[in-house]
This record gives C-alpha cells, structure tokens and sequence, in this order.
C-alpha cells in the first residue's frame, strides 16, 4: 500500500509559501496573511486528496438516522416474504410455490445471483503479479478455490473449512490434492470469526444440511449439552491475516502486504468477520471483498441492521459492484476503481 505524501508536499508548499513571502510583505500585510490562509487551504485539500484511497474507518460508527441505511432496511424487509427463509434462493422457491396457484413467472435474478460470483475480477492482482486468496466456507468440494485456481495462475489461495465432516472430504478429494501437492496452495481445518474461540456443533446440525451456521451456536449451549457434539475452531480474522504473512507490521498502526480476495461463504460468519475488519481498520489492506450474504436464524432478529450497517461502512473503504441482500455480492477498494486491468 503506498502512502500519502505529505511530507514532499509539506516541502513544496513551504518552498512556494518563503518565495510569497518575501514578496508580499514588502507589499501589504493583508496580502500576506490572506496568502497564509490560502496555503493552508490548499495543504489541507492537496493532503485529503492523497490520502483518499488510503481512507480510515477507525471509530466509525453505523448511522441508522441517514437515508441510505432507512432504504437499505425498507429494501432487505421487502425481499423477505417469509421470516423463516436464510437466503434468497429460499426467498426464490417460497414464492415460486405461492406462484403455482395463480400460474405467474417469478425472476429469479431479482434474489438469486450465484453465477455473478465467479465472474472475472477488476484490478484482482496487482502488477507484482503476487495475489492471495482467503476463501471461507470451502464446504466439502472447495469449488469456488478450485475454479479461482484455474483462472488466476498467480494466485495462491487458502482454503479454510472448520466442520470436520467437510474438511475430510476436502482433503481427499483428487482435484485439491492436486492443487495442494503443487506447494502452492493451502488448506487449514478452522473457521474465521471476530475472536478466538471454540464452539461445539451437534451431529444432528451437520446431518440435517449441506452447510452448517456456527454464528450463535456458544450462546445455545444449554440446549445441545446431551447430544453427540463436535468442537469447531473459529479463529479472528484479524490474527489470520498476520499469521498466513498476508499482511506484517511495520510499526503499530501501518502494515505491509494486502489481501487480494476475500471470499466468503460460511452461512452467517460474513457480519463477525467484515465487522471485526472494519473495527481494527484492516479493509482497506483487502483489495477486493466478496462475500454471500444469509440470515442465521440464531441472529435473525438483529439481521437486517447488521446488514445496512455493513454496507454503510463497507461504503468507507470499497465501492459496490453488484449485489443482492440474502445472496452475493462484491465490493472493490475505491484507489483500484479507475485503474486499467
């Protein structure tokens, strides 16, 4: 990431600023003190302007008064038709059943979009050809890495999968074995979440789904004390991200490195992981966030100001590029917007 350079710029302007001054004071003081003013305004504009792409978010906080956040709530309300749906392609099959009856066709692309999310990336690697991915939720195939790998030669990516049921499929499957054995890639049984911490699962959660939602399940303990359980690893992304060499310190609040892709699919982690990044000021090491968006029935109450609050300070950092509440949707760091592929 480079920075600002305001140290030359200070230098220019006090260049500028002692040639001014030996000009004008002989002329008036007035002329003077208006030349100091219009530096100052100049330094501070110039200075904002450097630093756009290098924006922080430290101490921001959602504002749920603003009209942006009240049309976003009224939007996600509206895509619901039924409080019991987690994503959009359950919002798509609940009202094409509701449909049969009056025998009207429903768009699926107004809730759906999975296909976007492998379309081609802008600005993905950078021109040191050097990328690294951080795909969460690898699931029991890993197809989202896989076909990453197929179409970013440079990049190496990280597959992370805490359900011991889905990370021994993927370990045995010939097409990651394949990737992994090239030494290029990588592959770690956990999850990511805003802490460390260890969290049980019941074997009836794994059974009863193809995806399993670990967002709330510490806080359900009680309930799952007499069944056969399974302790899951969630580590904090903002550790991970150290730990992988993705990103290393040069001093307490600037870093090296940066995070070509992070790509998440993991059933409701996506509001603890973009959380904690925006709260430790580290989105903007991430070139590109991608993530599927669900609604986790054990915070479902809280869901659609999580998800509002997200897109307003994900807007600090990273510009939209397509999306649909409950489904996928991508966002691009806003220095890489108008840079040529």
């Amino acid at each position: 990431m480079q920075t600002c350079s305001s140290k030359i710029l200070t230098k220019n302007i006090y260049f500028i600023f002692r040639m001014r001054f030996r000009i004008t004071i002989c002329i008036h003081p007035k002329i003077t003190f208006l030349s100091m003013v219009l530096l100052i305004f100049i330094f501070n504009y110039s200075k904002n302007i450097l630093c756009d792409k290098n924006r922080n978010i430290y101490n921001s906080t959602c504002k749920t008064s603003i009209d942006s956040y009240k049309k976003c709530y009224k939007h996600v309300i509206e895509l619901v038709p039924n409080e019991n749906v987690a994503n959009g392609i359950e919002t798509y099959f609940f009202l094409k059943n509701q449909l049969k009856t009056i025998d009207k066709t429903l768009n699926i692309s107004l809730y759906w979009n999975q296909d976007d999310r492998l379309k081609p990336f802008t600005n993905l690697i950078s021109s040191k050809n050097q990328c690294q991915i951080l795909y969460v939720g690898a699931n029991q195939a890993g197809t989202d890495g896989i076909e990453f790998i197929k179409q970013y030669q440079y990049c190496h990516v990280w597959f992370l999968e805490p359900v011991l049921q889905f990370y021994d499929k993927l370990i045995h499957s010939d097409k990651i074995l394949r990737e992994l054995n090239t030494g290029k890639h990588h592959i770690y049984h956990i999850g990511l979440s805003n802490k460390n911490h260890l969290i049980d699962v019941t074997l009836k959660d794994i059974q009863e789904s193809e995806a399993v939602t670990l967002v709330g399940k510490q806080d359900n303990q009680q309930y799952i004390d007499n069944q056969q359980k399974y302790k899951l690893i969630l580590r904090d992304i903002a550790e991970i991200l150290f730990e992988f060499n993705i990103l290393s310190k040069i001093d307490n609040i600037t870093f090296n490195g940066e995070l070509n892709l992070l790509h998440l699919n993991c059933e409701g982690c996506e509001y603890d992981v973009i959380e904690r990044l925006i709260n430790t000021n580290l989105t903007k090491y991430i070139r590109i966030i991608q993530f599927g968006s669900h609604r986790p029935s054990t915070i479902r109450s809280s869901i659609n100001q999580r998800y509002c609050c997200l897109q307003q300070l994900l807007s600090i950092t990273h510009q939209l590029q397509f999306g649909i509440p409950w489904a996928w949707e991508r966002w691009l760091r806003y220095d890489l917007i108008n840079k040529n592929d």
